[in-house]
């Protein structure tokens, strides 16, 4: 479509509230330079494109007739519906609001055009004070319908988009505090004290320092001690002894930094001439930087730095200022073909440790670029991950951060031998650092693999790694990862509707996160809903295309309830370690009548597991349908097992 085409639809709501609007109101708004003649023959040329194209694309936005333009009725517009929900002002939208307004309207529009570019900053300012004001009110109102974890969403995206919203730190403060985590009120309120100071001058309101105080007691707020800068942290390791029954709610933790290194992204260089692209290029690397926010294996600078360090000469800076990595863009064009060049370096050295070429182009669909920012970010954070552990194994630098990423090393097999070597890294991890999530969840990820490898029905090991999902969620229920072991743990124990539940909460926390969706579509599959297993998984394989056997493991379990035998077979044997998957291999290949194939899995099966017996696994590992219990039950007894 043509671009203007969506900011013609902008102006019809905005300015019309999507009633007609005649052809000269439009050629007004469209090219308001332009002499009268020129501007109705550019108003024919761009409505018969807009017409084309919808023919062509099977959809109606635009409808013209002969004296006036009009949005269809039936198009779903989200500025529509932000609009109403808003004007409604219904505490329950407040998560709504925060999904629809996801920057600003028609980012990057209108920058090659002055006077649309005037009208849409002054829309884009008072939509986002429309926002902001809404969410501010609806957060300070004390509502008691709006649960903690909408405040948290909806504080955490009003800050997103005013980090000098005070309302927002605010409600971050008043949240922590009710969870006894006195540590982060005062981080939350330095953070914003020191932004406004540097960036604006001022000091935090009246309302903002009498809640801080109040939060906080005098004495409280001398003893809880701002944390170091991430580069002086020090930890020693054997500092604190890790021990499952250790932790209870309300006992005071250990908080400091793990050791995650720190990286910047900065703003593509390309060619000035290509403007709009640039603008588009640059809220792409914005929204892939706060996406990298949500990983908690990094440390990320925060966009407005990245920027200042992209002017001439400042790039020297990044090693004064700790930062480890960073990743440069560039537009580079070729014809009418435009790609995106992403590189990540090591600061230090100035070493390229990846590097990578995206198709771009500025008509793609917001679904396009989503994809494209979570695609660069699972690449970004597996090359640090790597890069990290190499460094810190020549370094011999024993860190909760080096001992995660040894315990993800290992815990990316499936077999006892590495799932137990995983174990003693991740308790390592937590001898130094007790509350390190990542670890945290790592060791309850190690307990529920031994159990689904074992498949003895003994459901103490569940209930270790359940134990350990509850803790992450305490200490950081904004960190996916919790639930996303709660939720397998609950899944494995039979608990099916809790366990989709946490899955899901995992997913609205992190919605890209490609392993929580491939355990997603296992539980789906332990609940014989293989449909939505596929769904689930496909979704998880686009976002991770080299993904670990575990995908493919689901892949295949949802395909033999479906009695998709062959897809089956294709799945499970892209595994590289197909030994857990020999027994529904076996029960594939028997059910497609390929007996000799069968019954050598089967053979495979008894090697390691010489005491295997299908009514015991059966009853060990739980699925919700009889008749896909009979299913598996059939299928591993014509494989030859007993």
């Amino acid at each position: 479509m043509p671009a203007k085409t969506f900011a013609l639809a902008a102006f019809l709501i905005l300015s019309g509230g999507r009633k007609p609007a005649k052809r000269s109101a439009i050629r007004q708004f469209l090219w308001p330079s332009a002499d009268p003649k020129t501007a109705a023959a550019n108003l024919r040329k761009f409505l018969a494109r807009v017409r084309e194209r919808q023919e062509r694309f099977g959809f109606e936005l635009i409808r013209c007739e002969r004296g006036h333009v009009e949005l269809v009725e039936s198009a779903r517009i989200d500025l529509d519906r932000f609009l109403r929900v808003i004007a409604s002002g219904e505490p329950t939208e407040l998560l709504t609001v925060c999904d629809l307004y996801c920057g600003d309207l028609l980012e990057g529009l209108g920058g090659e055009d002055v006077e649309l570019g005037e009208w849409m900053e002054v829309q884009r300012t008072k939509l986002r004070d429309a926002f902001t004001s809404a969410v501010a009110l609806l957060l300070e109102s004390g509502d008691a319908s709006l649960s903690p974890m909408s405040k948290r969403l909806a504080a955490r995206r009003l800050t997103e988009v005013d980090s000098y919203n005070e309302a927002g730190h605010r409600a971050l403060m008043r949240l922590y505090a009710e969870e006894g985590e006195l540590a982060h009120v005062k981080d939350v309120y330095d953070g914003l004290e020191r932004r406004l100071r540097q960036d604006l001058g001022v000091e935090p309101n009246a309302a903002t320092l009498t809640l801080f105080h109040s939060l906080l007691p005098k004495q409280a707020r001398n003893s809880v001690a701002p944390l170091p800068p991430p580069a002086l942290v020090e930890t020693s390791p054997g500092r604190h002894v890790f021990d499952l029954e250790r932790t209870t709610p309300g006992a005071s933790r250990f908080v400091g930094n793990p050791g995650a290194p720190r990286i910047t992204l900065l703003p593509p260089v390309g060619n000035g001439s290509q403007g709009l692209r640039q603008q588009v290029a640059g809220s792409l690397i914005e929204d892939i930087t706060i996406g990298l926010c949500r990983s908690k294996s990094l440390t990320v600078v925060a966009p407005h730095t990245a920027w200042q360090l992209s002017a001439s000469g400042k790039r020297d800076l990044l090693k004064t200022l700790g930062i480890d990595y960073s990743v440069e863009s560039q537009l580079q064009y070729s014809g009418e073909e435009c790609r995106l060049s992403v590189k990540l370096v090591r600061s230090d050295t100035r070493d390229i440790l990846w590097t990578a070429q995206y198709p771009f182009h500025r008509e793609h669909a917001d679904q396009s670029y989503r994809d494209l920012s979570a695609q660069i970010i699972v690449s970004l954070v597996d090359k640090v991950e790597r890069s990290e552990l190499a460094h810190y194994d020549k370094a011999q630098d024993p860190t909760a951060y080096h001992l995660y990423l040894v315990g993800q090393k290992y815990a990316r097999a499936l077999d006892l031998p590495n799932v137990r070597r995983a174990r003693r890294a991740f308790k390592a991890s937590l001898s130094v650092h007790p509350d390190f999530v990542p670890s945290l969840s790592g060791l309850a990820r190690t307990f529920q693999t031994e159990w689904l490898l074992l498949a003895r029905g003994e459901t103490n090991l569940l209930e270790d790694a359940k134990r350990l999902a509850a803790l992450a969620i305490e200490i950081d229920p904004d960190d996916a990862r919790g639930f996303r072991e709660l939720g397998v743990c609950n899944a494995y124990l039979g608990r099916f509707d809790e366990g989709l539940e946490a899955l899901a909460r995992g997913e609205q926390c992190h919605p890209q996160y490609a392993d929580l969706l491939s355990d997603a579509a296992d539980a789906y599959v332990h609940a014989c809903e293989p449909e939505k297993a596929l769904e689930k998984i496909t979704r998880a394989i686009e976002l991770n295309p080299l993904c670990p056997d575990t995908y493919w493991w689901a892949a295949g379990g949802a395909n033999f309830q479906l009695d998709n035998y062959a897809k089956a077979i294709e799945c499970l044997s892209r595994m590289r370690e197909q030994a857990p998957a020999y027994r529904l291999l076996a029960a594939s290949c028997a059910m497609l009548g390929d007996r000799e194939q069968a019954e050598r899995y089967a053979a495979m099966t008894r090697e390691s597991h010489p005491d295997f017996e299908i009514s015991a696994f059966l009853s060990a590992v739980p699925f919700r349908d009889a008749k896909i219990v009979k299913k598996y039950e059939h299928g591993l007894r014509e494989a030859g097992f007993r």
